[in-house]
């Protein structure tokens, strides 16, 4: 069962535990699904997987890092997404959560996806 919470800067969903993700980037690992608004500054990460042993994907905001630990989130369990929306900017619909760019399908693969970003729980 996942659980939700909204703060001024930060939406996060915690899935409960680790879970496979298909996102728009590719398959992930991750306990938590967080969604930061873009603050304009930004920091990256150690890659894992990638091709550039500095970064990580796209730059993050610097409020992330920090943010997640001070929520309780480790960074290396969070699937983060920036966007330049609100993060009560959001809505739900069924299994699936709605944000301006981004649905979150949390029972599967939709029949389409309707965002340039997205992520479902796969089975």
């Amino acid at each position: 069962m996942a659980s939700l919470k909204v703060t001024e800067q930060m939406l996060v969903l915690d899935l409960g535990e680790i879970r496979r993700l298909e996102t728009q980037d590719g398959p992930r690992l991750a306990r938590f699904i967080a969604v930061v608004r873009d603050v304009g500054a930004t920091c990256t990460r150690l890659s894992r997987n990638g091709n550039d042993p500095l970064r990580d994907g796209k730059p993050i905001p610097r409020v992330t890092g920090p943010g997640l630990i001070r929520s309780g989130i480790p960074p290396s369990e969070a699937l983060v997404y920036s966007l330049s929306a609100d993060p009560w900017e959001f809505d739900r619909i069924g299994q699936t959560l709605i944000l301006p760019g981004l649905r979150i399908y949390l029972d599967g693969p939709p029949e389409f996806v309707e965002t340039p970003l997205y992520a479902w729980v796969s089975r």
